[in-house]
């Protein structure tokens, strides 16, 4: 007498526990030992990342949406200044897949700052790199250190309860000692946006790439930020995962 076949309930109940222990187990015991990751051809030390982390990147799902508009509208000829580093992906993006040469990172987490020169490193480069944050104006700043690296914020209240004092610039500051003009900004500062006075955006800038955190600064405040952008002559050119692409000519 054959045996009868599991009924669709049976066989999805088989698949949900199945697919619970393949997690559990991933989670546990393979990505705890893994060291490094590759993604976009941009090799990452991801050794003292935490699983979480390590899976975002293993299944391409870390800045997804700053890497999209990049390649949509970046030049080999268009001189960067990225503020909010992280941890060095957008910035070797950019650079080996997109031809850009004149490159300049800020990143305010001294220990984030390293994990970006070993992932430079790795891909045979070495950062234009300078550890402070970007702020109204020049001094120095609180960062409140988040448990992830892209937890990091000047915002009141935010990361884990650890801080550190950075110094910090202004826009009109960096720009200066940049020894370039630069035409495109990307920006990705966990909510201290709120703090920037773009009012010293330079006339060379023609593209700003810049995450927007509603969620940290509320609506209002965003909101005035893109008002601020608009009034100097740019355009809301794409949107995605709260993550804007503005130009202007």
């Amino acid at each position: 007498m054959s045996a009868s076949k599991p009924t669709l309930w049976q066989r999805t109940l088989i698949y949900s526990l199945w697919h619970d222990f393949s997690i559990r187990w991933r989670f546990k015991y393979e990505l705890p030992k893994l060291k490094e990751v590759t993604q976009e051809g941009v090799k990452l030390d991801v050794s003292t990342l935490s699983p979480i982390m390590k899976n975002n990147l293993l299944e391409g799902r870390y800045e997804v949406q700053e890497r999209l508009l990049a390649s949509k509208c970046l030049q080999p000829s268009d001189r960067v200044l990225e503020v909010g580093g992280a941890i060095g992906f957008i910035g070797l993006f950019c650079q080996t897949r997109l031809g850009i040469t004149q490159y300049t990172t800020v990143e305010a987490n001294p220990n984030t700052a390293e994990l970006l020169k070993r992932n430079y490193s790795l891909n045979g480069r070495t950062p234009v790199l300078w550890n402070v944050a970007l702020a109204a104006q020049d001094g120095k700043v609180t960062l409140n250190i988040g448990n992830e690296f892209w937890e990091n914020s000047l915002v009141a209240g935010s990361g884990s309860g650890k801080s550190v004092e950075v110094p910090a610039h202004s826009l009109s500051t960096l720009v200066a000692r940049l020894g370039y003009e630069p035409t495109t900004l990307i920006i990705d500062i966990e909510g201290a946006e709120q703090f920037v006075d773009f009012r010293q955006v330079p006339a060379s800038v023609k593209k700003i790439i810049i995450e927007l955190h509603p969620a940290f600064i509320g609506f209002p405040a965003t909101y005035q930020i893109i008002g601020e952008l608009l009034k100097l002559g740019f355009r809301v050119e794409e949107e995605t995962g709260g993550t804007y692409l503005f130009l202007r000519p």
